[in-house]
């Protein structure tokens, strides 16, 4: 296996394991303080073998205390190090560190080896395990396990021992952290009322024998869960605990917490259990059988590496063991009818197994690609929850560089909290309340406060009601939340009331959507008749996915009968009206792998009128486009209208980059990473755009001569549409024809937008 791993990855190993034998450590001296049978880790100052010194207190430890997970697998790393003069050295330099850590109490409440671990973890990125910031998981959990949500008596230990909290692939913890900080508050709350004493020693054992479930593939890090779950109260002798590391690949394709998808029950080996419901212990069974109980509560940021771009599923694996085991995955899905789509990733299975095994009233709280509330691969996933859930929360940050949610990743991110229904049909007054953050919380008092502040007073309805519950951190304003029905959403894209940090555009676009004009500082407009919109679909024919176009061209070196526009370069592309810049040659045959498209046939959806397939929202200009000639493209969607002609064409080209058209665009995006978004078909299919084949003849004529007045005039990046006096013009085009009044503050409050401007300024002066 060693040999397998290249210099970075081996030393991120040898790293994470001085983390676990630092964890040992910080444990130890936790433990001396109320146990007078463990040595102070001062004490091995003096010894000469400092490491033999160490490895006999620790198997004193867990011969006479016990604590198998914490010391076990760090004695056994212990006793690998070789007693050279460097070695100890560095052994001596860990302890020091440990003293220190330890010295700075408030870092052990806060997952700091959780942090460290997630840091060196060299193989993040294939595994999709994605670490979970300490904010944002106190954020999610105070509000999920928010007591006025839960028909509860938190003081009642007993009835609490009922109670199941899972992370299906709980990394090092951080979420189940969350939780059990949360499950405390609200056990002194409900103490309090009834005049008692809280219990707080018998309530952490209840947590640790029977509510807090963790599973994970990674033995190094559910270490850290267990002694960061431990290191709460470590004077509290637990029997047993509900952490268990689970097989992945291996002979079997062992699919890790996904083998419940398929079985009731999953035998494997883990230094953790000796029993099927055991984990601690003075000796570790080789083999083992645990069954996942029915949950009220499922917290996960899971793995959610996307099957496409080269399928890094199960990335860390051999390239020959990866494939086998994505084989039995696609098998699982297809046998037991998940709900899920493994191109969206390994998250979507998860949360189809996390439904299969969540109680009724029960709830779900993840951490996900932001994808979730658009993308076309996670349609499976929103129809489960749309179906059987009740959505309560969606949040998402519009702070630029801070679109995630998780330590380390950059791709944009949101925070979900559904509530499993006991019925089968949404009630009329069930709202969805959406936190846009301009600001994510920095620490885990700044994520209480947001948390309260969402939770202690209704967000106010898009459509009904007016501003925004404002969030704040002091004086400064961080935030807002608003809300809509659930069964307004639950028919349309989760993405439209967080598609905008400002929740006057949001309302804007949400009456847009409806064909009516929202203006702020205005209000809703009175219009003489409806405005016409339809889906884009009904009106223009789609060209073919850039993979088939590569599977019938290549790009030719000379002219050729096959004119195509390339690439979308922001310093080339500034006008409505551009010419070809690019000519294609029909493949003589296959490439490896790849079937043979007829270059012909693929012609055949050739079009002068192209759509961004993905835009990168602070450099590039333009939504759409119209060329002279038919082209083919690699990165933008060729339409072909139904009817209508060159004049349609033209102003449904200025619609697409007028200020309402883009507010629409910007409500359908698939957000990827802050600014840089993408446009699916099935989605651009149905987003409403201008009906240029039902508006009257005056109407396109004027659009269509606006369009050729400015066709080649440059725009300014969208990041500058507030200044830009091109796009004011086409505004006032598309606001004559269709006898519309000035929606010149759609285009300010646009510009204003982080995800557009890459900055906070615009948007807080």
């Amino acid at each position: 296996m060693s040999s397998q791993l290249d210099p970075r990855q081996k030393y991120a190993i040898q790293r994470i394991a001085g983390l676990i034998l630092v964890n040992a450590m910080m444990f130890q001296e936790v433990l001396a303080q109320r146990d007078e049978r463990v040595r102070n880790l001062s004490s091995f100052r003096v010894e000469e073998d400092l490491i033999g010194a160490l490895a006999d207190h620790w198997k004193y430890i867990l011969d006479e205390i016990n604590y198998f997970p914490i010391f076990h697998i760090a004695l056994k790393l212990l006793l690998c190090i070789s007693p050279d003069v460097d070695a100890v050295k560095g052994v001596r330099r860990l302890v020091e560190s440990s003293r220190m850590v330890v010295g700075w109490r408030a870092s052990l409440r806060h997952d700091l080896a959780g942090r460290l671990y997630h840091r060196l973890l060299a193989e993040a990125k294939f595994l999709g395990a994605y670490y979970t910031s300490v904010p944002s998981a106190v954020l999610l959990l105070k509000v999920a396990l928010d007591p006025r949500a839960w028909k509860r008596d938190w003081a009642n230990l007993k009835a609490l021992r009922g109670f199941r909290i899972a992370d299906l692939a709980c990394g090092t913890g951080t979420l189940l952290m969350a939780a059990a900080d949360v499950v405390v508050d609200n056990h002194i709350a409900d103490s309090v009322k009834r005049k008692n004493r809280p219990r707080f020693e018998s309530l952490q054992r209840v947590l640790m024998e029977d509510v807090i479930w963790g599973l994970d593939v990674l033995m190094s890090a559910l270490h850290l869960t267990a002694s960061t779950l431990m290191l709460r109260s470590s004077e509290v002798a637990i029997e047993n605990t509900r952490l268990h590391c689970l097989p992945l690949g291996g002979r079997d394709n062992k699919l890790g917490s996904l083998e419940f998808s398929e079985h009731g029950t999953i035998q494997s080996s883990t230094l953790f259990s000796q029993t099927a419901t055991q984990v601690f212990g003075k000796e570790a069974r080789k083999h083992y059988v645990i069954s996942l109980p029915q949950l009220d509560l499922c917290a996960m940021n899971p793995p959610f590496t996307r099957s496409v771009g080269g399928n890094l599923l199960f990335g860390n694996l051999p390239e020959e063991d990866r494939k086998a085991m994505q084989q039995e995955l696609k098998r699982i899905v297809n046998r037991q009818n998940l709900p899920a789509s493994i191109t969206a990733g390994l998250g979507s299975v998860f949360i189809a197994l996390a439904d299969r095994y969540l109680k009724k009233e029960g709830r779900l709280a993840l951490v996900l690609p932001r994808a979730l509330l658009s993308g076309v691969a996670w349609e499976k996933t929103r129809a489960l929850i749309n179906e059987n859930y009740h959505l309560e929360w969606v949040m998402v940050s519009h702070e630029p560089d801070h679109w995630n949610f998780s330590e380390n990743t950059d791709l944009s991110e949101v925070l979900v909290i559904a509530r499993k229904r006991n019925h089968d049909d949404a009630k009329p007054n069930e709202q969805v309340n959406c936190v846009n953050l301009w600001k994510q919380p920095r620490n885990s008092i700044e994520g209480l406060r947001v948390a309260r502040q969402a939770t202690e007073s209704g967000p106010p309805d898009l459509f009904k009601g007016q501003g925004s519950l404002d969030i704040f951190q002091g004086e400064e304003k961080v935030g807002e939340a608003v809300s809509v029905p659930w069964l307004w959403l639950r028919k349309s894209l989760w993405n439209f009331p967080c598609a905008f940090a400002q929740a006057d555009l949001n309302r804007s676009l949400l009456y847009l959507l409806e064909g009516k004009v929202y203006l702020p500082a205005k209000g809703l407009v009175r219009l003489r008749a409806k405005l016409k919109l339809c889906p884009l679909g009904e009106i223009a024919q789609f060209g073919f996915d850039r993979r088939d176009i590569h599977d019938g061209f290549r790009l030719a070196t000379h002219k050729t009968a096959y004119p195509a526009f390339w690439k979308h370069d922001a310093n080339r592309v500034f006008t409505l009206k551009t010419p070809p810049n690019s000519f294609l040659s029909p493949l003589p045959e296959a490439k490896e792998n790849r079937p043979l498209r007829s270059a012909v046939h693929l012609w055949k959806k050739a079009g002068r009128l192209l759509i961004a397939e993905r835009l990168r929202l602070n450099t590039m200009r333009l939504s759409a486009i119209r060329v002279g000639e038919k082209v083919l493209s690699n990165v933008w969607w060729t339409l072909v209208l139904k009817r209508g002609g060159i004049r349609a064409e033209k102003a449904l080209a200025l619609w697409l980059n007028s200020s309402l058209g883009i507010l629409l665009l910007m409500g359908h995006r698939e957000e990827t990473q802050g600014a840089w978004i993408g446009f699916k078909k099935p989605v651009l299919a149905n987003m409403p755009v201008l009906d240029v084949s039902a508006i009257d003849a005056r109407a396109t004529l004027k659009l269509s001569k606006t369009f050729d007045q400015l066709a080649d005039k440059a725009l300014l990046p969208f990041s500058h549409l507030a200044e830009d006096p091109v796009r004011a013009d086409i505004d006032d085009a598309v606001a004559s024809a269709l006898s519309l009044p000035d929606c010149g503050i759609i285009r300010q409050l646009l510009a204003r937008e982080p995800i557009l401007s890459l900055s906070m300024n615009r948007l807080l002066q």
